[in-house]
């Protein structure tokens, strides 16, 4: 079995679920589990860590959060450039 941690989730991957439209990543958590196979905790912990760097932001829950200006825009294109 795969001992999962937090940086096999990328930062590109979770700021792309969220720039998708809101149908199509709501629940932001059960997408990143279904592409990444990853467990619960270990995605909670990758959006967590995005939220600490003012990528996303939320009204009530991370799981139907939203990209930043910080996390959308030129991030989420520099980090598209990169790969």
């Amino acid at each position: 079995m795969r001992r999962w941690k937090r940086s096999d989730i990328s930062e590109r991957l979770v700021l792309e679920v969220y720039s998708r439209p809101f149908e199509e990543r709501y629940p932001a958590d059960e997408v990143l589990m279904r592409e990444t196979g990853a467990p619960e905790k270990v995605v909670w912990a990758a959006m967590m860590r995005e939220d600490d760097r003012g990528s996303l932001d939320y009204g009530v829950n991370l799981r139907g959060g939203w990209l930043t200006k910080e996390g959308g825009g030129a991030r989420l294109a520099a980090l598209r450039g990169s790969e």
